[in-house]
């Protein structure tokens, strides 16, 4: 048979808009989806028929210079199997993937940071704002509120008081089960709590809400009706029960091109939350409302988590002692 002249980045998107789009969810696919864009970024002048395991294995080394271990594995898996099928078409002469395997020159601790100062924040703020997807609102939302990532899937339209412009964080989301995801208790008794929100994290959840029942999840409804609307019915149906499965890595892989754009360093989902309480603690706020806001069962963990913090506004404190003092008798 013969071998298919076309560019390695035009080949993956076909297979994968082919073999993938319409059987697994919006979330599994956009990985696919930014695989194929790192392609014809990175390597827009490979052609499918002149891959070899050497050529293939420079992909994955190239990738791995500015991805984590476990990242580089998944993109080495979402390249295997187009190119098996390749191979199994005759469009090249051998699996140019077999014995590749995934390689990474940074660590985990290189690539991700804890948390973004306040005017990356707002950096990574104005790329999230222009994407309108379910993901990108997540990820703003969380920004705004701080939130554990299975509190935000867990929350309902029943949990929100437009009116006092507050959410009520009462139980969870188990998204670890998959397809067999359900409502789960929150991480313990203090996580239960009251918040304020922003305006724009109102209208976030307003955004979000169209179609979905009193005591439905909100983000993982609307990524259901989102999966949903791809399927027509001369497609196989996607393989969920009630609502999709949602993982925080997907949406961390989301992420962290949004942050690339940015030009901020990059942070998970965690990350967010990390974020959102720094920025409280540089404006000031007692670490007690930021104890009870991020559902802390006291002030201990969260002087911990941000004892650096707490050490810069000491640093400031004292200057206002000394000022304040120093006026005394003047």
């Amino acid at each position: 048979m013969a071998k298919r002249h076309i560019k390695l980045f035009r080949y993956y998107k076909e297979w994968i808009e082919t073999y993938k789009k319409y059987q697994i969810s919006e979330i599994t696919y956009s990985k696919y989806d930014l695989t194929y864009r790192y392609l014809k970024k990175v390597h827009p002048d490979l052609y499918l028929d002149e891959l070899t395991r050497q050529k293939v294995q420079m992909i994955i080394n190239k990738y791995g210079e500015t991805h984590e271990i476990e990242t580089s594995k998944d993109f080495l898996h979402r390249l295997q199997a187009p190119l098996r099928d390749a191979a199994y078409e005759g469009w090249v002469s051998k699996d140019p993937t077999y014995k590749v395997v995934p390689t990474s020159r940074v660590s985990h601790k290189v690539t991700r940071a804890k948390y973004l100062e306040a005017d990356e924040a707002e950096k990574l703020e104005k790329v999230l704002s222009k994407d309108h997807s379910i993901f990108s609102v997540m990820c703003d939302f969380d920004l705004r509120t701080g939130l554990r990532f299975a509190e935000v899937l867990g929350l309902t339209p029943a949990d929100i008081d437009f009116q006092k412009k507050t959410i009520d964080i009462n139980k969870t989301w188990d998204y670890k089960k998959g397809v067999d995801s359900d409502f789960m208790p929150t991480k313990n008794k203090f996580s239960n709590r009251i918040i304020t929100i922003d305006d724009k994290a109102m209208h976030d959840l307003q955004y979000m809400m169209f179609g979905v029942k009193q005591d439905e999840p909100i983000f993982v409804k609307a990524l259901t009706i989102a999966a949903q609307s791809k399927v027509s019915d001369r497609q196989p149906r996607q393989k969920y029960k009630k609502y999709v499965a949602v993982y925080n890595s997907t949406i961390n892989v989301k992420l962290i091109e949004w942050c690339e754009k940015a030009g901020v360093p990059r942070i998970s989902f965690h990350g967010l939350r990390h974020t959102h309480a720094s920025i409280l603690i540089a404006n000031g706020v007692s670490i007690q409302s930021v104890a009870d806001r991020l559902g802390h069962a006291d002030t201990t963990t969260t002087q911990k988590v941000y004892i650096h913090l707490l050490k810069k506004l000491k640093a400031k404190d004292d200057q206002k002692i000394l000022s304040v003092m120093n006026g005394l008798g003047e």
